[in-house]
């Protein structure tokens, strides 16, 4: 990781040099320093500003499609932080880059380098600096007063710089007497905004900084800054900044029994089972691929639990799925199965559209997370509907003969009923090649190249996308035993109202092919 000094120097060079456009800062920063500044900023290039834009403003090309919205940077404002003033230490920048924000579509980072978070963390502080000046400027000409670049940089400097640090508890009782006075106290502090039972409520009026005011619901692992008791300790006593969660300071003594009863409340593991995590999915040989998705022929691969994050959060969006895959030497077979407890293959219905599933995948190194590929370096998605418009074609063949009996006078009207039972899931799917944020109905589609099989049962979706490893389409990511691909997934639950940007999506897992 970079040391404090070189990042120190690094955040000075570059807030400096954006003093105002007409006449930059002097820096004595070296030629080191600045490329290290330019790593950052093409850091920051490739996997944030498609949701927190280029400048930090939260419009990126991503944005129109999250909710809760991304966090915009030009305002100075940063929620998880470990200082009494409520500006953020490098680690903290850190911590929730590595960590992510569940609850939002802010996945975890922990799969870069140390050194790649701390140019993150050094870049994103920088367009904090830089728009909290334009800011305090804009302010300063609205009121009439001076709104001189370098005093509105030098107030938004001396802002943004951490104050002292928060001391943390590294243990807090648990004995009986303490969680009960813990207890009253989070009844007295806490209850009227996370429920007397910590499950968290939902208010209209929003926070400060416009984001939706949403108490953590505590016992299902919503929260942002982790579980443990020097995390806990922060968020107590420094607030939420920009949110409706206050400061709140307490005897030492009743802070740690506090502390003691929010852990209490939280599920061992549930405040991190919605971190995004990398791992390696492993697609093994065998002699004949699974001729079901239920074969017991699935029993030689490994599986994999893949955390999602629905890019617009609801009550019923799909938080996990698994993955596994396997190979015969000449076929890929990839299967994913996903908790739906509806499994919507219904036309006519009051759905907007039907469940669907697809996969993601590159032969990048370090392809972007959110970019969807770019017009340089597409990307395959594999996508699968339960239902599509060539089904419900099909679908009303099903109907009586008689279709156009009833209608008096009228021999050329269709009879169309307001619902149809289920049908079985397609089997169709398609290649899509990607090449960046937004609308996949223009983009090159290589139907038949790939092949699904999927089934619903007892709650729960398997989908088994299958393709050959001959190269036969343009555009088409190899598939050869022996190499590694990089493979994400992302999942529509109909019945909640998913449907095109509206899904739930995982990190890049590794795919690796074996020999």
């Amino acid at each position: 990781m970079l040391r404090a000094n070189r990042l120190s120097i690094l955040l000075l060079f570059l807030a400096g040099a954006c003093t105002s456009a007409a006449e930059p800062e002097r820096s004595d920063a070296s030629a080191a320093d600045a490329a290290y500044a330019d790593r950052g900023a093409d850091l920051y290039a490739a996997h944030c500003g498609v949701c927190h834009g280029e400048d930090g403003r939260g419009d990126g090309p991503a944005a129109p499609h999250l909710f809760p919205p991304a966090r915009r940077f030009d305002l100075g404002r940063f929620r998880l932080v470990s200082t009494e003033n409520g500006a953020p230490t490098d680690a903290d920048l850190i911590a929730t880059l590595r960590r992510g924000v569940p609850g939002s579509a802010m996945p975890a980072w922990g799969w870069l380098a140390d050194e790649e978070l701390a140019l993150l963390a050094a870049h994103v502080r920088v367009l904090a600096v830089r728009g909290l000046a334009r800011e305090l400027a804009a302010r300063a000409r609205e009121e009439g007063l001076p709104a001189a670049p370098a005093e509105a940089l030098e107030t938004a400097r001396a802002q943004l710089t951490p104050g002292r640090a928060i001391e943390a508890p590294r243990s807090v009782p648990t004995d009986a007497a303490t969680l009960e006075h813990g207890r009253g106290l989070f009844a007295q502090h806490c209850a009227a905004c996370h429920g007397p039972d910590g499950r968290g409520q939902r208010f209209p009026a929003p926070n400060p900084d416009g984001t939706p005011n949403w108490a953590r619901d505590l016992h299902a692992g919503f929260l942002k800054g982790g579980g443990s008791a020097p995390a806990i300790t922060a968020r107590i006593r420094a607030g939420l900044p920009g949110t409706a969660m206050p400061a709140l300071r307490l005897a030492p003594r009743d802070e740690a029994a506090l502390v003691a009863y929010v852990q209490r409340l939280v599920p061992a593991g549930a405040a991190d089972r919605l971190v995004h995590r990398r791992a390696r999915l492993a697609a093994v040989r065998v002699a004949s691929l699974p001729a079901e998705v239920g074969d017991p022929a699935w029993g030689a691969a490994t599986v994999i639990r893949v955390v999602l994050a629905p890019l617009w959060w609801h009550d019923d969006a799909i938080l996990a799925a698994d993955l596994a895959a396997l190979h015969d030497g000449h076929e890929l077979a990839v299967r994913l199965s996903w908790e739906d407890t509806t499994g919507e293959v219904r036309p006519f219905a009051d759905v907007r559209g039907s469940d669907a599933a697809a996969l993601q995948l590159s032969d990048a190194e370090h392809p972007a997370l959110f970019g969807m590929g770019s017009p340089h370096r597409p990307t395959n998605l594999w996508h699968w509907r339960a239902l599509r418009a060539e089904d419900l074609a099909g679908a009303l063949d099903l109907f009586d003969p008689r279709v156009h009996a009833g209608v008096p006078g009228r021999a050329d009207v269709p009879v169309y009923r307001p619902a149809l039972g289920r049908l079985e899931a397609s089997d169709r799917a398609d290649r899509i090649t990607v090449r960046g944020v937004g609308p996949i109905a223009g983009a090159a589609s290589a139907a038949g190249e790939v092949r699904a099989d999927a089934h619903w049962e007892a709650g729960r979706w398997t989908v088994v996308f299958r393709r050959a490893f001959a190269d036969d389409g343009h555009g088409a990511v190899r598939l050869q035993p022996g190499s590694s691909l990089q493979v994400a997934v992302a999942v529509w639950n109909a019945a909640a109202g998913d449907e095109g940007a509206r899904k739930s999506i995982s990190i890049w897992q590794e795919l690796a092919i074996e020999p």
